[in-house]
């Protein structure tokens, strides 16, 4: 700085330092609204789908379980739905595992002879232990919720099937070119025994 002011370099210097600090808080200001409207859209996002399943579950209610699987795209929320987003939900039949994993040989394996095996299986371990009938029950010898559970869980398992859903909402929204979205799962257990199709029921006889 001489003595009359600033000089040329100086000014051009300060102007320099200037703009690359207001760079610097723009750039954070305009990050930390991006950050805002996507909060924005994932909570609007979150309550459509919450919206979705309740609709899901309303139709359960009244309808009943659907005996095959149903599915659909639209709106998400019937009464209130939000342009721009999209749900498409899902219906379907569960399948659960076997009890225990078989050997590939075993597949052909007749159900009747299946539990007859596991019966036998499970009855010569708690004789292994030697324990009497009350320590059995007790749980002091052998594994007696093993037994049971391999003896009632092959009938338990088609009425589970029947009765139990599982319903899944993918909610959708484009944020800029990028499409955005998520997945929500539940299960439907209903109080009314399920449809049994006509077209089964034929091919059952």
């Amino acid at each position: 700085m001489t003595g009359r002011g600033f000089t040329l370099l100086e000014v051009m210097i300060a102007v320099a330092i200037l703009g690359l600090s207001l760079t610097a808080i723009f750039s954070s200001e305009v990050g930390a609204a991006n950050v805002a409207a996507r909060a924005r859209r994932q909570n609007v996002a979150a309550t459509l789908a919450r919206c979705k399943m309740g609709e899901i579950e309303e139709v359960v209610a009244i309808e009943g379980l659907p005996a095959l699987e149903k599915k659909d795209t639209d709106s998400c929320c019937e009464h209130a739905p939000v342009e721009g987003f999209e749900c498409e939900w899902l219906v379907e039949r569960i399948i659960l595992p076997e009890l225990g994993a078989q050997d590939d040989e075993d597949e052909d394996e007749d159900p009747r002879d299946a539990s007859n095996r596991l019966l036998t299986e499970a009855s010569e371990e708690v004789d292994s232990q030697g324990g009497t009938p009350q320590e059995v029950i007790a749980g002091q010898a052998g594994n007696l919720a093993t037994l049971a559970l391999q003896l009632g869980f092959p009938i338990l398992k088609p009425f589970l099937e029947e009765q139990v859903r599982r319903a899944t909402v993918t909610v959708r929204w484009k944020e800029g070119p990028k499409e955005r979205g998520f997945d929500v799962t539940q299960y439907l257990v209903s109080d009314q025994p399920a449809p049994v199709d006509d077209a089964e029921v034929e091919d059952d006889q």
